[in-house]
């Protein structure tokens, strides 16, 4: 056992700070220095010459070297107390004897694996573990870990894995273990995850050990590593993205795809990785939320626990904020790509069917999780619709997503019917918080009607987003038609709730229930068009739809006593309506057909 250390990684990490530029100082003055005394020759004065420089480099050079090492080692092995400080043991008295030890230890694993290719016995193997253990109370020695691997090299290492799992069923390599097989890996093997997973954290893997063994390493083998030892988010997120880069069609039809039940379990110990890997990768959130590997992975429940893991990585305040936000926007890029496989029935046709797919976490998650970002795509949307309203355009990267992506998004999200409920809720809370009502749409004052105009296109455009993904939504005709009337009530809920408040309950009540009356009316008129019962096209539905929205506004003013609208106001109340939400609706019918 080498000496106890205790370490303050504040002060430990300035002063290593410090000594790299002192050494970046001295290797910047010693060409010109050098120079300058060989030309001054025999007439220079100074005592100490280049050498004292040189030796003054190599001191820095050393010292800083060290720290790193024993910084690197307790980091690996111990928590920071509460005061900040790092301490334990060191297993070695010097990073120059752990290296040493490393590069000898892998000696006797490449003897036996070497001997086990010829034998291939049980005893062989029995061998080869046994030289294994021989590792075990090193390994936290980042220094130790890093030469064992460079000394066995990434083809042993891979071997070494690879016999092991040989034997454990054809689809092992492809999609991995069960953990109980992959627990009995562990206490064989667990060591040389261990080493590559100290080793990566401390950044002492050289390159042949990063792309190029990802690409030529087997899935199964990868996450076998991962399951095996702590990985860092950088390794873990490597390996996620080298198992989600394998087709579908390559999952041997009857095999539990084990991968990314390690995987799952990972990101559930770090949901700041799974953050990170939505943000920075955009393939692979398209790849993780393609509904065919989350739902055809024969484990049980494995979509609620995908769920529930990325409701921790996704939700409002989770991890940093402007990573967040990059993970949500690749996620919505991702899932409302066109041709997405969340509509048309491929891949969810089984939910609509069968009692027992019914329903989506994954889909409620997303739904419940993605309203702080409501207003950058009604942004998108208005965007859209009201091209010369420059001020609302979405700020990045919103300004790059296009609003079919959107709109298809909340198409995936609405095949289940709870996620769409809680969009519907999301949004009418979202144009409530606008507080529209500060804003008089016919006031003498410019900013005043400026004001009303913005936000109500903001309103309007989460309506057009609502009504045009509601097309892809798989319900019957009776619960569609519900649903667009209540989209389409949400300008006239906060026409009549802030332009007239009410204060008199009963007031207030009749004004309720007239908006009821008219959702009814609205229903009626759509699944009147879905049945076939009125010869009626789209447009003219949708005119009609518009027409009452508009006398539904006036009649209300003059129920309750309020100042009746001019033609000029009417008119503006019509427009509003029509042309914010009128080819959102035609296009939500004809898709849906009459």
């Amino acid at each position: 056992m080498g000496e106890f250390v205790g370490i303050d990684p504040g002060g430990a990490g300035q002063l290593m700070h410090q000594l790299t530029s002192g050494k970046n100082i001295l290797a910047q003055a010693r060409p010109g220095l050098e120079a300058a005394l060989a030309e001054a020759g025999a007439s220079w004065t100074g005592q100490l010459g280049v050498a004292a420089m040189h030796r003054s480099w190599a001191f820095f050079d050393d010292t800083q070297r060290d720290l790193k090492w024993r910084m690197d080692t307790l980091q690996q092995t111990v928590p920071a107390s509460g005061n900040g400080l790092l301490s334990g043991f060191l297993t070695f008295d010097s990073e120059a004897e752990a290296a040493r030890r490393g590069k000898a230890d892998a000696a006797p694993i490449a003897a036996a694996l070497k001997r086990h290719d010829v034998e291939n016995s049980v005893k062989s193997w029995r061998d080869v573990t046994a030289a294994v253990s021989a590792t075990k109370g090193k390994l936290s020695d980042p220094a130790y870990a890093a030469a064992l691997l460079a000394a066995l090299g990434p083809d042993r290492f891979r071997a070494l894995f690879m016999h092991w799992m040989k034997d454990k069923g054809p689809a092992a390599m492809d999609m991995g273990l069960p953990p109980a097989v992959l627990q009995q890996g562990r206490e064989s093997l667990g060591p040389l995850a261990e080493a590559y997973a100290n080793a990566e954290r401390a950044g002492r893997l050289g390159e042949e050990w990063r792309a190029k063994f990802m690409d030529a390493t087997d899935p199964g083998v990868l996450t076998a590593l991962v399951a095996m030892s702590k990985p860092s988010s950088t390794l873990l997120n490597q390996v996620a993205r080298r198992v989600l880069r394998r087709p579908l069609s390559a999952d041997a039809p009857t095999s539990p795809n084990w991968n990314l039940d390690v995987l799952v379990n990972a990101y559930n110990a770090d949901p700041q990785a799974l953050q990170t890997l939505l943000a920075e990768h955009p393939d692979a959130a398209g790849s993780l939320l393609h509904p065919g590997r989350f739902r055809q992975t024969r484990l049980p429940d494995f979509e609620q626990r995908l769920a529930d893991v990325l409701d921790r990585a996704l939700r409002p305040g989770a991890g940093i904020d402007h990573v967040r936000e990059r993970a949500w926007f690749n996620l919505i890029s991702g899932v409302g790509a066109d041709g997405t496989p969340w509509l048309g029935g491929q891949w969810l046709q089984n939910a609509l069917i069968l009692p027992e797919f019914k329903g989506s976490p994954v889909a409620q998650v997303l739904a419940r999780n993605v309203a702080p970002y409501l207003g950058e795509l009604a942004r998108v949307q208005a965007k859209e619709s009201s091209p010369k309203l420059t001020s609302l355009y979405p700020p990045p990267p919103w300004d790059n997503l296009d609003p079919d992506v959107a709109s298809r998004f909340f198409g995936a999200m609405m095949q289940d019917k709870t996620a769409a409920d809680s969009l519907l809720k999301a949004w009418q809370e979202y144009t409530t918080s606008m507080d529209i009502g500060r804003f008089h749409p016919f006031d003498s004052d410019e900013k005043m009607r400026a004001g009303f105009v913005t936000h109500s296109a903001l309103s309007s455009g989460a309506a057009n987003l609502l009504l045009d993904g509601s097309a892809h939504a798989e319900w019957s005709d009776d619960e569609y038609a519900d649903w667009i009337a209540g989209t389409l009530l949400i300008p006239v809920d906060w026409l009549s709730n802030k332009y007239w408040p009410i204060d008199h309950p009963t007031t207030a009540t009749a004004r309720d229930q007239g908006q009821d009356a008219t959702k009814d009316g609205l229903k009626e008129m759509i699944t009147n068009y879905f049945d076939g019962k009125t010869p009626d096209t789209a447009q003219t539905v949708a005119d009609k739809i518009v027409d009452r929205q508009v006398r539904w506004v006036t009649e209300s003013l003059a129920r309750h006593k309020q100042e009746p609208l001019t033609d000029t106001d009417q008119d503006m109340i019509d427009k509003a309506f029509r042309g914010r939400l009128y080819n959102a609706l035609v296009d939500a019918l004809e898709r849906r057909g009459g």
